[in-house]
């Protein structure tokens, strides 16, 4: 399967230049492994009614909420907490 690509919205973005550069390694560490199998890694959680998923960073430091679009081939990154 493809690489995904990475669509960041405004207030995750916000969210991420916040952050120490510490947790900030943490996430893209998750993100990497995230856009090369977003449906497919552990630590991951599908919520069908909302059409989202959640995984940890850092060891469970800290929560991302993304969704899926197999079509476009792109992970979005939704929040981070």
């Amino acid at each position: 399967m493809p690489r995904s690509g990475p669509v960041w919205l405004e207030i995750a973005r916000e969210q991420y230049t916040s952050l120490l550069a510490e947790a900030r390694e943490q996430i893209d560490t998750r993100v990497e492994q995230l856009l090369d199998s977003p449906r497919q890694q552990p630590r991951c959680a599908y919520d069908e009614r909302t059409d989202q998923w959640t995984t940890t960073y850092g060891d469970g430091a800290g929560l991302i909420v993304y969704a899926v679009v197999h079509d476009r081939q792109r992970v979005i990154i939704l929040r981070l907490v």
